[in-house]
């Protein structure tokens, strides 16, 4: 005997409706061997039960985070403890900080370079090389918290640049820092979390020991190592990018100040 009555399952339209997807999308999980219906109605229609509505989802999460059709399949059976799950979310974390650290440094790069071919009287693409070449080492320009790039960042003094290589690392961790503390802002700000809340004043006290240690004038170099506010406004022309950079700024500065205020400071 069929564990459920035919009006205990659900056809392949009820199951894209409850899960909010397409019945192609179903159909195609189908082929891919990820998502076989568990039984086929009186009229040879598709036939799925709640254990398949739990295995879609699955299924959509996995797709989110990243992988590929054939490491979802190996993983279906498998991630049912919170631990395995938060492990693997970990390593996407990690995974898209690189693509995030990647995609600034050719952000900058192209910036930069814009700048080069604006100054110039004809094209010259032997420099155009030279420049991205010398580009692709992140010591030589300046991350700025808010991820735009700083102007003049392509130095030709050989010690300032030495001394910049030597900071790399460093460099690199405090990104990181900073790419986790803007993950925590955005998911508040969401959130509509009060200014003077426990996390939102959590955050504040990130922010400030994150600019009492990178924020100052280096003595060396004569710049700012990283810039904490900058004087980021509300574009006119809607962009993503940009409108989502000023809520972030708008928010930090905020429960700063009211950090501040309750701190007396």
């Amino acid at each position: 005997m069929p564990e459920h009555t035919e009006e205990e399952y659900m056809t392949v339209g009820e199951l894209a409706e409850r899960v909010g997807v397409t019945v192609r999308t179903i159909q195609y999980y189908d082929q891919e061997n990820l998502l076989k219906p568990s039984a086929k109605g009186s009229r040879n229609q598709r036939l799925y039960t709640k254990k398949d509505q739990d295995k879609l989802y699955k299924i959509l999460c996995f797709k989110f985070m990243g992988l590929s059709l054939t490491e979802i399949r190996q993983s279906l059976n498998g991630f049912d403890a919170t631990e395995e799950v938060k492990l693997l979310l970990d390593k996407k974390i990690n995974d898209v900080e690189k693509e995030v650290s990647a995609l600034m440094k050719r952000f900058a790069t192209l910036k930069n370079l814009s700048e080069t071919v604006k100054s110039d009287q004809a094209v010259n693409w032997q420099h155009y090389a030279h420049v991205i070449e010398r580009f692709q080492d992140e010591g030589k320009y300046i991350w700025k918290l808010n991820c735009s790039f700083e102007e003049n960042a392509y130095r030709e003094n050989e010690t300032e640049q030495q001394e910049l290589m030597e900071s790399h690392e460093q460099k690199q961790k405090t990104v990181a820092q900073w790419h986790k503390l803007i993950a925590d802002a955005i998911r508040l700000l969401q959130q509509n979390e009060p200014l003077n809340s426990a996390k939102s004043q959590e955050i504040a006290q990130r922010y400030l020991a994150m600019e009492k240690e990178v924020g100052a004038v280096s003595r060396k170099t004569n710049h700012h190592d990283f810039v904490i506010f900058d004087s980021a406004e509300k574009s006119s022309v809607y962009d993503s990018f940009h409108e989502l950079r000023f809520e972030v700024n708008e928010f930090l500065q905020n429960v700063v100040k009211n950090y501040q205020k309750t701190q007396g400071e």
